[in-house]
């Protein structure tokens, strides 16, 4: 593996992928539609900015796509040239971004057509553990293009998981942002419930963390509830909220309730409600504080 990539999608979660990478060593060649996503990395004399998706896939034979939705993607995958090369050399697309499965497949479809390779890897995590190369991937796709394009997931993520066919990788992502969203929920409603009871926030969570009843996600957005600053870089509330379209969508298609997701869901769209759309999702905390007519000491 070379430590040369192409990434296109430089938003919140793109630009500290690279940002990671050019602080270790890579050379990215990169394009997004933001300007000031461009400006923003060209401090970095490792990183080159490019003019097109087409002016990144002429630079670069691995690209990284991260991208905000369907559209962005039927749109890159329309705008790359068909590859010439032999089979073995056709460029390889590893695709991050947390979109419907049959968008992925259609988007792989494409891909094939014009003889470029895709995997399917969604990853897991925020800004700031992408900023600590500590992302979860799940990657999925062809036995020998996962061969390529593992190497390079696990320059920045901690974790990567082959889980089969392309597609898989959507799907497994899905189903752990339930996990994620139920768990951040109940955190929340956690430590108001203790807090009202007159508990103290940093009790609450000094004494459960780390024991059968905790998870990743009480010891790290719980702390963010302890300190009631949710005023930080990591997941706000309008992806989880798209994401729950396709989950839902997944779940109908296959006749799965999922009453429990879509209760602890409820909390996220009274967060937008209120005006917390900017903040981090540990926020639903602020929510059930508010109504529960909760005041801290």
């Amino acid at each position: 593996m070379h430590n040369t990539l192409g990434i296109v999608g430089l938003g919140v979660l793109g630009s500290a992928i690279t940002q990671y990478l050019l602080e270790n060593g890579f050379h990215i060649d990169g394009y997004d539609i933001s300007q000031t996503a461009l400006t923003q990395l060209s401090q970095f004399s490792n990183f080159h900015p490019c003019t097109s998706v087409s002016d990144v896939f002429s630079k670069q034979q691995v690209i990284i796509l991260c991208l905000p939705s369907a559209a962005s993607l039927e749109a890159i995958i329309s705008e790359l040239p068909s590859s010439a090369s032999p089979p073995a050399d056709q460029p390889l697309l590893i695709e991050l971004s947390t979109l419907p499965v049959d968008a992925k497949l259609a988007a792989a479809v494409t891909a094939m057509d014009k003889h470029i390779r895709m995997v399917d890897s969604p990853v897991s995590g925020n800004r700031i553990v992408a900023l600590q190369g500590k992302l979860s991937a799940y990657l999925s796709g062809a036995e020998e293009d996962i061969q390529i394009a593992k190497p390079f997931l696990e320059a920045f993520c901690q974790k990567v998981t082959e889980v089969g066919e392309f597609g898989n990788g959507s799907k497994m992502k899905l189903i752990g942002n339930i996990l994620n969203l139920v768990h951040n929920s109940v955190t929340a409603e956690v430590m108001v419930l203790g807090m009202k009871v007159g508990l103290q926030p940093e009790l609450i969570h000094n004494a459960i963390s780390g024991t059968f009843s905790s998870s990743a996600v009480f010891e790290g957005r719980g702390k963010l509830m302890v300190d009631n600053d949710y005023a930080i870089e990591g997941m706000n509330f309008s992806t989880p909220i798209k994401d729950s379209e396709f989950i839902t969508k997944l779940a109908k298609d296959n006749y799965v309730p999922l009453p429990i997701y879509q209760v602890a869901l409820q909390y996220y769209l009274a967060a937008m409600a209120q005006g917390y759309q900017d903040l981090d999702a540990a926020a639903v905390c602020a929510v059930i504080e508010k109504n529960t007519n909760l005041k801290r000491e």
